[in-house]
């Protein structure tokens, strides 16, 4: 290589499949637990299985949020485990202080 010539070093390419999370059939596995869990606990619950009957269309609902952005679950329960701040009002999200 001559000295004249530049150095281009474009690093390792990312390709989106590293940085996608775990899925099964377009659907990330966490919107799989949802969707079998919260029919099964309401079956349980209500010793009826017409609870289960909501599987199909949870399902249905998890696979059109994962077209639309496969991280979305993992925000909502991101969002669910963060503590109340009450400042939230004032700054628009969960800030003690604003940057």
């Amino acid at each position: 290589m001559s000295q004249d010539a530049p150095l281009l070093d474009e690093g390792e390419p990312l390709v989106a499949a590293m940085t996608r999370p775990t899925m099964v059939g377009g659907l990330t596995l966490v919107s799989l637990a949802m969707s079998f869990y919260f029919p099964g606990m309401a079956a349980l619950i209500t010793r009826s299985l017409w609870a289960a009957a909501l599987i199909p269309v949870l399902l249905l609902i998890s696979y059109l949020v994962c077209l639309k952005d496969v991280y979305l679950f993992d925000i909502l329960s991101a969002a669910t485990h963060l503590k109340a701040c009450p400042n939230q009002r004032l700054w628009g999200c969960r800030r003690y202080a604003p940057r």
